[in-house]
């Protein structure tokens, strides 16, 4: 898989092998980062289930200032961390290993906020779901802060998690990539 634009353009990643992999795509990733606004410059990022790190690097290169990536198999994140390693971005990186709840846990009790996040959770294990409850409620989002999320067509997302708010759905091959807004609180925006 290669970085498709920005400053690591061209470098090619390390995957990890096995037929139980699925990472998104060359296309599936191209439509997501065409759908994206075109400037990430200045934001935040966190990546769930980051396996090689694919998403979040990618969003490094068109000038995200950070990303979180997050990802419980130990041999994933050895990828990863050798992907990082060879873009030469590991400051403006951050790894942790463990599970998606536990590291949503981890990064509210830091007062951590994110203006964009990347969920591509293993297929049928409905864990896309339960993942978007966690991350709506958990006061890691910015206001306005977008999320995107790669499920199996079979496993079916709500419309509404809280303030995220579904606003586009998108079908590649056997799956959907569903992207929410976090809107803004009108209540704190008035003042009480």
């Amino acid at each position: 898989m290669k970085v498709r634009g920005g400053k690591y353009r061209g470098a090619r990643l390390k995957m990890k092998p096995g037929k139980k992999i699925r990472p998104a795509t060359s296309r599936v990733k191209s439509a997501i980062f065409d759908i994206l606004p075109h400037n990430l410059e200045g934001i935040l990022v966190l990546d769930l289930f980051a396996g090689s790190g694919a998403l979040g690097i990618e969003a490094l290169s068109r000038g995200a200032e950070g990303v979180v990536f997050v990802d419980q198999s130990q041999r994933s994140t050895q990828i990863l961390k050798a992907n990082l390693k060879k873009l030469g971005c590991e400051d403006k990186s951050q790894v942790l290993i463990k599970k998606a709840s536990s590291a949503i846990n981890q990064l509210a009790l830091e007062g951590a906020k994110f203006d964009l996040v990347f969920i591509d959770p293993p297929f049928d294990r409905a864990l896309s779901s339960s993942t978007l409850a966690h991350l709506s409620q958990s006061g890691i989002l910015e206001e306005e802060a977008i999320v995107v999320i790669r499920h199996s067509l079979r496993e079916k997302v709500e419309e509404r998690y809280a303030r995220l708010v579904l606003h586009d759905q998108r079908k590649y091959g056997e799956s959907i990539v569903s992207f929410y807004l976090f809107e803004v609180n009108e209540k704190e925006e008035e003042g009480g």
